[in-house]
This record gives C-alpha cells, sequence and structure tokens, in this order.
C-alpha cells in the first residue's frame, strides 16, 4: 500500500483548536483477512444446521454408503475457505497472528453461542414459534464448531509455520496440503461427532463425516494454484514482509521504505 499519513498538529482541548487526533493504523491486508476469516466462520456455523443429501456418486456410494447420496451440511459452501484464509494467515504473518485470529474467531463464535441460547429463551410472538425450531439446534451445533475450530485451526497454522521454519521460502503447496489433511481431519471428526451423534444414525453419521472431510479437502487442494498467488502477492505488497525475492517495488518507494521501518 502506498498510502502515507501526515503527521497532524495536536488538538488543544481547552481552545478547540487543531485536527483531531487519530490512532494510526499500519499499512497492512491483515484486518481485511480477519474480518472475512470470522465472517466465514459465523456464517458455516449458521448454515451447518441443515444437513441434505448430494449426489449419489457411483462405486464411491456402493463402497462407503451402501449404495446412498453423499450427505453435506450447509456449511459446506464456505467453511473450506475458512481454512484457506487461515493458511493465508499463517503463511503471511506467522503463528502470532494467525493465533490471534483464531483465538478472536474462537471467541465471536462463543458469542453467537450465547447469542442463541438468549434468543430460544425469549417468548415467541404468534407466528414466529418457527424460529425456536431453528434455532434448537443451533447452541450444540455452534459448540461443535468452535472446539472443532479450535482444535483444528490451531494444527493447521502450527503445521504452516513450522514447515516454513524448516523450508523457508521453498514448498509453500507441500505445507499447505499437509496442514489441511491433519486440521480438516479432526476439525470434521470432533464437529461430526458432537454435533450429530445420537442425532442421526451410526450409518449416516459416518457418511457424513467422511463426506465432509473428503469435500472440504478437495476443495482446498483444488484452490491451492489461487491460494498461492494470494500468498505470492500478499508477500509482494506487505511492508514488513522480508524474504529473498519479496523485497520488490520496496525500497525505490519512500512511503513503503517508511511503513516497513516501523
Amino acid at each position: 500500500m502506498n498510502t502515507t499519513i501526515e503527521p497532524q498538529p495536536p488538538v488543544r482541548p481547552a481552545s478547540g483548536q487543531g485536527t483531531p487526533a487519530y490512532a494510526r493504523v499500519p499499512a497492512s491486508y491483515y484486518d481485511i483477512f480477519v474480518g472475512v476469516f470470522i465472517a466465514l466462520l459465523i456464517l458455516s456455523g449458521v448454515t451447518a444446521a441443515k444437513l441434505f443429501y448430494g449426489p449419489t456418486v457411483p462405486v464411491v456410494s456402493d463402497l462407503f454408503y451402501d449404495g446412498g447420496p453423499l450427505i453435506f451440511d450447509g456449511g459446506a459452501f464456505l467453511f473450506p475457505f475458512a481454512y484457506i484464509v487461515g493458511d493465508i494467515l499463517a503463511e503471511v504473518y506467522g503463528w502470532r497472528r494467525a493465533r490471534r485470529a483464531i483465538v478472536l474467531g474462537f471467541a465471536m463464535l462463543v458469542l453467537a453461542a450465547l447469542t442463541y441460547t438468549v434468543v430460544s429463551w425469549t417468548t415467541p410472538v404468534e407466528g414466529f414459534e418457527v424460529w425456536d425450531q431453528a434455532l434448537a439446534p443451533m447452541l450444540r451445533i455452534t459448540v461443535a464448531g468452535f472446539v472443532a475450530f479450535l482444535v483444528g485451526s490451531l494444527l493447521n497454522a502450527s503445521i504452516v509455520v513450522r514447515l516454513k521454519e524448516r523450508m523457508k521460502e521453498r514448498h509453500v503447496a507441500f505445507r499447505l496440503i499437509l496442514s489441511t489433511v491433519v486440521g480438516q481431519f479432526f476439525d470434521t471428526l470432533i464437529f461430526c461427532t458432537i454435533a450429530y451423534a445420537g442425532t442421526i444414525s451410526l450409518l449416516e453419521l459416518a457418511n457424513y463425516t467422511v463426506t465432509g472431510f473428503g469435500y472440504k479437502t478437495l476443495v482446498e487442494i483444488l484452490i491451492v494454484p489461487v491460494t498461492l498467488l494470494v500468498i505470492r502477492a500478499l508477500k509482494r505488497r506487505e511492508p514488513t514482509y522480508r524474504a529473498p525475492g519479496f523485497e520488490i517495488h520496496r525500497d525505490d518507494d519512500p512511503a513503503v521504505a517508511s511503513a516497513a521501518s516501523r
């Protein structure tokens, strides 16, 4: 970012003179990705309350699902992208910043669970009883979501960071895929068990768990080329990212050089 922040004269409260003072915001894309990350988590948690039948896949359905269709939840549309953003945060901004985003996301999921609980305690106006039915499973699903998310996301980020310490800027795709497989395995297993064990048959639970893990992992692997492009672009544009090959167009720009020095 080439935005410069000019120093402003201080405010003099007694006289009412001067310009208002504001805290300086560092030039970074980090806050944008954290916002997207948390939005994806909340939306995935809400939509995961609905299970639906997917396609019947020849051979796969016969081998693993007794010939029936695959079972998904509504979170399947967005949740894989939460892990992709988590990979980007860990690869570009490191363990501390990735952990901060994960903890903040966890806190927002807890807030969502508390909100669903409080709303379910209220007496509905006539005609709105259906909302109680819709919110009834949300607490259990949200609890399952934030436990699974905390375990899976921390594993995902720690694997990316630990491998990067050894590999530096090499083999980025490998560490993204490996971290995804491990993180999504534990995330899916924990979520499906807490959210739906005892509410659906054992065969349906196994179907749902295997389908969720396979689908989310496949989506993230297929999007790895796009993820790599985003990571590379961020590394080039973040003023404070210092690694061989990513200093291009920095030192020639006074604004970028100033931001990098802070």
